[in-house]
């Protein structure tokens, strides 16, 4: 950040320094409250945000905006000059939609990404959000060491794609990029922890798999940007992979409970064998892509493997490189998100 003179004329108003953070995604749950954060830390910030957009997740932190995508080469190209950080929180995060869309967006955008903050010539690390879900759900956590692994579901495969593609562009260019994994990120404006589960505990149609009883790999989204920041701006990372979740071994029954609760509706009573649960997925897929359905599913093969398998993958490698912590722990993680599905924001996405 540049410094104002201090023979600046009184009645002037000092002109604001030149962005030297720019976020992708920022219209979306993680990306908004990063841009807000980084505001917060004295950063002047610039956001990439596709035309008509909803700017609501980052209002109030006079962000510069540049109109494009990442499809758009010179809109990111524009919105990287002059930058120092770029942080990669676009992405098409489903379980269900067209390949084309995935690949676009999680592939090609995010090679695009690292190859405009090259161009810029001023860009000291590009930071991707990827997840852990590359690693292909396995039935056990691990850690960074585990290689990647494409089980041939398409977020799942256009994740892991998309990391390959960061990689081999830094490689290319030269450009330092460090990858962050989160786990399941929650928070206020969650549509996929938060917003869906509810509007499925309203209508009683929330079902537990293995009766709730797994880790659920909660990352409170405070916690998740705190962690970006700090990935993106430490030396060691650069070149490197980390998960990221909070050190409380959550379960999904403790949380949809604690939703449950809040929401002042009875918690589900259903719960699914994971053999019952994955062969209704698989046919509802394969109904609904017969039918060329474009909303999702009753319910997906991804979802089944995010309630069914350990969450609650190893983080000492955040925590030893960059001093990775949860300042705010579930209960009051789950407070603020309550109060924010009471709010008449949240009320406008989950309606009582």
């Amino acid at each position: 950040m540049s410094t104002q003179s201090s023979h600046s004329d009184n009645n002037a108003s000092p002109a604001p320094s030149a962005p030297d953070v720019l976020v992708t995604g920022a219209s979306g749950f993680i990306g908004g409250h990063l841009v807000r954060r980084l505001a917060e830390h004295g950063h002047r910030v610039r956001v990439l945000v596709r035309s008509g957009s909803d700017h609501t997740a980052f209002a109030g932190s006079a962000a510069e905006t540049v109109t494009g995508d990442l499809t758009d080469r010179d809109s990111l190209r524009r919105a990287a000059e002059g930058v120092r950080h770029v942080y990669n929180c676009a992405g098409f995060s489903a379980d269900w939609g067209p390949w084309d869309r995935f690949r676009e967006v999680n592939v090609d955008g995010a090679r695009n990404v690292v190859e405009a903050a090259h161009e810029a010539g001023t860009v000291e690390r590009v930071l991707h959000v990827s997840t852990t879900d590359v690693y292909g759900y396995p039935v056990s956590p691990c850690d960074e060491t585990t290689s990647p692994r494409d089980i041939g579901l398409p977020y799942n495969r256009s994740k892991v794609l998309g990391e390959r593609a960061v990689r081999e562009a830094a490689e290319r260019t030269g450009q330092p990029v460090t990858v962050i994994r989160p786990v399941s990120v929650y928070g206020p404006g969650s549509k996929d922890f938060v917003i869906e589960i509810a509007q499925l505990l309203l209508a009683k149609q929330m079902v537990y798999v293995r009766q709730g009883r797994v880790p659920a790999g909660l990352l409170y989204v405070t916690n998740a940007v705190d962690g970006m920041i700090a990935a993106a701006t430490a030396e060691r990372t650069a070149g490197r992979a980390y998960n990221l979740r909070d050190a409380e071994d959550t379960t999904w029954r403790t949380y949809v409970e604690a939703l449950a609760e809040g929401l002042g509706v009875k918690p589900p009573r259903l719960s699914l064998p994971t053999p019952v649960a994955t062969a209704i997925a698989t046919l509802s897929e394969g109904i609904w892509g017969a039918l060329r359905i474009k909303a999702r599913p009753v319910l997906t093969r991804h979802a089944v493997h995010l309630f069914d398998r350990d969450q609650s993958y190893a983080i000492r490698r955040a925590q030893e490189d960059f001093g990775f912590k949860s300042e705010v722990d579930f209960r009051e993680g789950m407070r603020r998100t309550l109060a924010w599905l009471d709010s008449p924001e949240g009320r406008k996405h989950v309606a009582r």
